[in-house]
């Protein structure tokens, strides 16, 4: 099962409270892919904490994508 969920921040002035997910898709790889690429292009306009593309529940990709710079 592939599914690509999009999560919405709580509290968009501060990131620790979190977010709520809502899956966009859940089908087949291609589309599953499809979908994400396009979620991912306006994900900055939507407001959107994050995007993941997930296969039987395990993330395959994520935007945005870790960078492995810490504070």
């Amino acid at each position: 099962m592939w599914e690509v969920v999009a999560a919405t921040p709580y509290d968009r002035g501060d990131p620790a409270q979190g977010a709520e997910e809502a899956t966009v898709v859940r089908g087949p790889e291609a589309e599953a892919r499809r979908v994400y690429a396009d979620t991912t292009a306006r994900a900055g306009d939507e407001g959107y904490a994050y995007v993941r593309l997930r296969h039987n529940g395990d993330d395959v990709e994520a935007w945005p994508q870790a960078t492995g710079w810490t504070v």
